[in-house]
């Protein structure tokens, strides 16, 4: 399992350098300690909690817009290369083009941005820092060459859960890999276990997702931290990178040494489940990737 430390805020303000970001807008399971303003060394990331536009158990599916809300995508430099910083600005306007200024702090943060890469290889989740003016900037590094989605999850003040979605190209020596589900559920993340158990995955029926956490020696994990204001998060994207489920634990306050969480699955096919728990200061990321049926 690879592993990375969490991107944190940088504060650049925009120059005559910067370019607008390609397209519409990801790396698997590992370690990170969590710090502010540094890369990534190839790992995975996730985020957050209590957002407007969720169910009960913190799902956000989809796009969902108030109205007239736009958002601008803005990227410096221009060409985006593998291993090289990287600014990304992002910025927030209403209908009339006028900069939406207020922003709601969910989970401990202001915007949680997920870069995630088009064969799934690659999982990012970031925390643009808010410069004022309706505009988020973040520092970051993408470790390999391809295309990447890009989901912004973001709350104005006065309005809904925003998701907005874009796609950039990161350039150099590009390789996919293939997606299969996985048929064991049960994987090592440096020094501890974790284990995913849900029944079979059927179209719209509602789900329990337990994730199980032991340390290497099979003792349970009962002193799990707090992270970004949960006990975890669970970021799923489908295949096709269409469908995105953002989850929260049923009880946000449990130690361990089980996570559960509720979620559906809207379409059939693969999708892959990232899950992100922080223990004894690490945080762990963990990837699944199962099957839905009909």
């Amino acid at each position: 399992m690879n592993h990375e430390p969490e991107h944190g805020s940088g504060c650049h303000n925009s120059d005559s350098r910067q370019k607008s970001l390609h397209g519409d807008s990801s790396q698997a399971g590992g370690t990170m300690t969590e710090k502010n303003g540094h890369h990534p060394e190839q790992g995975m990331q996730d985020s957050h909690s209590g957002h407007a536009g969720h169910d009960g158990h913190g799902q956000l599916a989809g796009v969902k817009k108030a109205a007239g809300v736009q958002v601008g995508w803005v990227s410096n430099p221009e060409t985006v290369e593998t291993n090289k910083e990287t600014d990304i600005f992002l910025d927030i306007k209403d209908a009339t083009g006028q900069a939406i200024e207020g922003f709601s702090v969910v989970h401990e943060k202001e915007m949680h941005l997920l870069a995630i890469k088009k064969d799934l290889s690659v999982f990012l989740h970031l925390h643009p820092e808010y410069l004022g003016k309706g505009r988020f900037q973040i520092k970051t590094i993408f470790p390999k060459a391809g295309r990447y989605k890009l989901y912004a999850d973001f709350l104005p003040e006065g309005a809904n859960q925003q998701l907005a979605s874009h796609e950039l190209e990161v350039t150099g020596a590009e390789s996919n890999e293939e997606i299969d589900a996985d048929k064991v559920l049960k994987k090592r993340v440096d020094d501890i276990e974790i284990e995913l158990i849900l029944p079979e995955a059927k179209v719209n029926e509602h789900l329990k997702l337990i994730f199980v956490l032991s340390n290497g020696d099979g003792s349970p994990i009962t002193e799990l931290e707090p992270y970004l204001g949960s006990a975890g998060h669970v970021v799923i994207v489908s295949e096709d990178m269409e469908e995105f489920l953002h989850v929260h634990p049923a009880d946000e306050n449990t130690k361990g040494p089980k996570v559960e969480y509720m979620t559906s699955f809207p379409r059939k096919g693969l999708y892959k489940i990232w899950g992100q728990f922080k223990y004894k200061g690490k945080l762990y990321t963990v990837p699944f990737v199962i099957e839905v049926q009909e």
